[in-house]
């Protein structure tokens, strides 16, 4: 896929430009999909972007609040993997936290003073002059159009020795990436895998704490020296 210009569009994390378009098939109108070989993200390109509007109306759907048993214990599973077993106490950042924050009331009950920010429910991002000691971040790094931005400001928000603690199901790789299911959801637009997340520790002031086969990463902010 190019631009209109001709020019194919560069890798939106590491702006490689030796990207390949891959088979998807996809049934979102515009949809093309991108491999990086540098970084392995794969990308969908501009055309089959939703808009703003399209983008926040589905988010309304979801149905993400503390009533929902089955969203409670699954957040309460990745704070026990993720979080708990580096992070306790401190000022934390519930990042994409949609239109029901139940993972920073779940924080709250376990000791945090959390800040929440989204660019539709939530927004106004707060800078804490420190930094905070903990940003969570679920099921939203594949949202973000802007992958270098998003980590450019997630390494902004949290102070050395802090820690990042997310979710995103990794992709299987751009040979079975058109049978995955999880690219059929059209708000998803930037596809990471465990490579991805490796690459970003080793070009980010980020060490790597936990990495699962499947979906969850924890790292541990380093300073740009180390």
């Amino acid at each position: 896929m190019t631009e209109p210009n001709g020019v194919p569009e560069d890798c939106p994390l590491c702006f490689n430009t030796d990207v390949v378009e891959i088979d998807s098939r996809s049934r979102h109108p515009g949809a093309q999909y991108m491999y990086c070989n540098k970084c392995d993200l794969i990308y969908i390109t501009s055309p089959g972007i939703l808009s703003p509007e399209e983008e926040r109306a589905r988010y309304l759907t979801h149905e993400n609040t503390l009533d929902n048993r089955g969203y409670v214990d699954l957040l309460t599973r990745f704070l026990d993997k993720a979080v708990s077993p580096f992070a306790s106490g401190g000022r934390a950042l519930e990042f994409g936290c949609g239109p029901g924050p139940v993972l920073g009331e779940l924080l709250r009950r376990r000791g945090f003073e959390v800040d929440l920010y989204d660019p539709y429910f939530s927004p106004g991002l707060q800078r804490p002059k420190r930094g905070y000691d903990l940003l969570t971040s679920t099921e939203v790094v594949e949202h973000v159009v802007d992958a270098a931005g998003l980590w450019d400001t997630f390494d902004s928000l949290v102070r050395e020795e802090g820690y990042l603690a997310l979710t995103t199901r990794f992709h299987p790789g751009p040979r079975d990436f058109g049978d995955w299911w999880y690219h059929r959801d059209p708000t998803h637009v930037r596809f990471y895998s465990r490579d991805t997340l490796k690459w970003i520790a080793e070009n980010h002031p980020w060490e790597l704490v936990l990495l699962d086969e499947r979906d969850t990463a924890t790292l541990k902010r380093i300073s740009r020296g180390t």
